[in-house]
């Protein structure tokens, strides 16, 4: 089997947070889709070991924000190579909300975003299928162009961590 056939996949680039107002996480998503539209629901696939994973069980919320293709280094840093567990991402992250006072949705260097109800859940292996019903979402950068996972690898030469679900040992 030809590994690289699995670069050929497309993917969003997406910053997926839950918590509370005591402690909040979010981490890089590259697997997040719309399954339904009525009512409309949201997939994540989240790895079993990381912290925002245990977060959406127990809060039963999360949100999706969508990064955008320009977005800053240090954003890809702070959501994507760094543990939650040891590190409060959100102390260093300038723009946030909470929607419904129990999901954090991250707004810098994203376009839009989506907060969900968790629905269902599906382990897979490696990672956990969230599914969530969509709450609320708002478009907060009309003009922007969203990052795609080939761009982050191709032009912005980003790595892929080993949480990832496209990650592969070589």
């Amino acid at each position: 089997m030809d590994i690289n056939t699995f670069s050929k996949l497309s993917y969003g680039v997406y910053i997926v947070a839950s918590g509370n107002k005591e402690r909040q996480n979010a981490f890089i998503a590259t697997t997040v889709m719309q399954v339904t539209s009525k009512p409309a629901k949201i997939v994540v696939a989240c790895n079993k070991n990381n912290f925002t994973t245990s977060l959406i069980r127990e809060s039963k919320v999360f949100s999706v924000s969508v990064l955008k293709q320009d977005y800053k280094p240090t954003t890809m840093g702070t959501f994507g190579f760094r543990s939650g567990k040891d590190f409060n991402k959100f102390e260093h992250c300038k723009e946030f909300i909470f929607e419904n006072m129990q999901t954090p949705i991250v707004i810098e260097d994203c376009l839009a975003w989506f907060d969900c109800q968790l629905t269902d859940e599906m382990d897979v292996g490696t990672h956990i299928l969230f599914v969530g019903k969509v709450l609320d979402a708002q478009i907060i950068a009309e003009n922007e162009i969203p990052l795609t996972y080939s761009y982050y690898h191709e032009m912005k030469k980003g790595v892929t961590p080993k949480n990832a679900p496209s990650y592969i040992m070589k």
